[in-house]
């Protein structure tokens, strides 16, 4: 369908995106070491405190209108949205909204609030509230505040119904589930206010915060809860900073954390066989993408491009991982419109892409196979052991593929923003992830035609794209049906032309207390432990 006045994209701002993407780094590096563990004064499993392990710090912003990094581990359970996305039913559930509408046009939403909500404060949640707090978000611009660009004014039209006008249409009932600058909060007098306090509507409320210590962050229920504390509940919640993965796996083992949010494969296979802990396995919607830089030779060779995936042995990457990696289907995983069960994506075939090299003018008659330059993020383990079995399999069809592991932030990203185009990698390694239950994130902020270079680090460009990503989100507030065809075409350009190589999807890998029942990984809230889901056994 025709759309007017949408814009070209909704990137995410530069310097946000970039600090969630070395916060991840870094919390992959730290959970993949090692080193003699220190004690912690905490309680044992089986207290009414669920104690959390983090490698990195838990809070670096309070401001949950800012907030965009490692605070997503503790926010949820201080602050709510409207709705949360359900990756079971790929539908939003109610949360603080008790049902919604969209207008068929998707111009127009209306929320209906629950009557029963109060802030931390004691303070009735309103419309008006809701109101306040969505357009602070919206004003300061801040973290994802880009995920309500569509929004063009927001009205209390009742005491508990709010309505949103759109200047094009927008799914905003999967907006309002996000990750990230989504919450409903009561607006302070200061910014300053926020620090060590919160305003939110969840269940538990800030007891300390004690930022660089071990014992960072604690958390006691907020009695007044809508949800009630019925039954069997944790009463607080201990976010405690392991940064070496050996410190945490002793720390489980041992009964003192209930949760471990990333340890390595090999400190988690003794604890498959201890009754006193369990390995949970959820595929994640954080994939991991294998970038051809397009404007520099070899790889501004689409046959080239299609020679490196078809040389790569998907499977054999993601067997080297010892679980911490699945197969990637495409650009959307599993749990999301516009996901594609592509078996022809991992086309592995050594063969072909000898043929491709030949066509290109290397091998048999022709120049020597193709030498090319892979970055990575220093720190990676899963990664490295990935990228050393791309070597030898690149190497089998005449590609030498070199190898340098840099940090993200100071050197990986940097080379890729290189104005020549010579000076830049060949092929980089990072990871996508939503913000919001949406695809159109990956297309737009990685594939979709960029001006200035900020994540399209393969630099790629086809208008046919441009115009299938510009239209999507639209398309996708008023015919679900249409855009998860638009969403197949897209991926189908992506294959032919092999901007980029799907390497797999992270597999969040936990180590949980057997004496938590009520435990489920949500892939749309990285690392989020919703505490007051959970019961203490018995």
């Amino acid at each position: 369908m025709p759309v007017a006045d949408a814009p070209a994209t909704r990137a995410r701002p530069r310097s946000t995106r970039l600090r969630a993407v070395a916060a991840v780094a870094a919390a992959l590096a730290l959970s993949a070491a090692g080193c003699s563990s220190g004690g912690y004064d905490q309680g044992s499993a089986g207290s009414s405190t669920f104690t959390y392990l983090t490698p990195t710090d838990v809070i670096t912003e309070w401001d949950p209108a800012a907030s965009y990094s490692n605070e997503l581990a503790a926010f949820p359970n201080m602050y709510e949205t409207l709705t949360r996305y359900d990756p079971e039913t790929e539908q939003v559930e109610p949360l603080l909204a008790t049902e919604w509408s969209g207008s068929e046009d998707g111009l127009t939403w209306s929320f209906t609030l629950r009557d029963d909500v109060t802030f931390h404060s004691g303070a009735p949640m309103t419309a008006a509230s809701v109101k306040e707090a969505v357009e602070r978000t919206i004003e300061l611009d801040s973290g994802a505040a880009y995920l309500w660009a569509p929004v063009e004014g927001i009205e209390a039209t009742g005491e508990h119904t709010v309505t949103f006008t759109l200047a094009y249409p927008a799914a905003l009932d999967l907006i309002s589930s996000a990750a990230y600058a989504a919450y409903v909060y009561e607006v302070p007098d200061d910014a300053e206010d926020f620090e060590a306090t919160s305003f939110g509507t969840g269940p538990y409320t800030v007891e300390s915060w004690s930022p660089g210590s071990e014992n960072e962050l604690n958390l006691t229920r907020f009695d007044d809860y809508w949800g009630g504390w019925e039954g069997a509940h944790y009463d607080s919640v201990s976010y405690r900073v392991a940064p070496q993965a050996s410190t945490a796996a002793q720390l489980m083992t041992s009964g003192e954390a209930h949760y471990a949010q990333l340890l390595p494969s090999q400190l988690l296979e003794p604890m498959r066989d201890d009754p006193a802990l369990e390995v949970t396995e959820t595929t994640s919607w954080q994939n991991l993408f294998g970038l051809m830089n397009t404007e520099k030779a070899p790889l501004d060779d689409a046959r080239v491009r299609r020679a490196v995936a078809h040389a790569v042995d998907y499977e054999e990457l993601v067997e080297g991982t010892d679980g911490s990696f699945t197969e990637s289907d495409g650009v959307v995983p599993e749990g999301l419109l516009g996901h594609q069960e592509d078996p022809e994506l991992r086309g592995h075939d050594p063969e072909r892409a000898e043929e491709l090299l030949e066509e290109a003018g290397y091998g048999p008659g022709g120049d020597e196979g193709p030498s090319l330059d892979l970055t990575y993020t220093e720190g990676d383990e899963e990664v490295a052991t990935m990228v050393s079995l791309m070597q030898s399999q690149l190497a089998e069809v005449g590609i030498e593929l070199n190898v340098e592991a840099l940090p993200w932030e100071s050197a990986q990203w940097p080379r890729a923003q290189e104005e020549d185009p010579q000076d830049r990698q060949d092929i980089l390694l990072m990871y996508w992830w939503p913000d919001d239950p949406q695809p159109l994130s990956w297309y737009q902020n990685m594939f979709r035609s960029e001006d200035e270079i900020v994540f399209n680090l393969a630099y790629y460009s086809d208008p046919e794209l441009d115009g299938l990503i510009d239209e999507v989100g639209s398309v996708t507030a008023t015919d679900e049906e249409a855009a998860a065809q638009m969403y197949a075409d897209m991926q189908e350009v992506l294959v032919e032309d092999a901007p980029s190589l799907f390497l797999g999807t992270r597999v969040y890998q936990r180590a949980l207390s057997s004496d938590v029942e009520g435990f489920r990984d949500n892939p749309m809230y990285a690392n989020v432990a919703f505490v007051h889901d959970y019961a203490p056994a018995g």
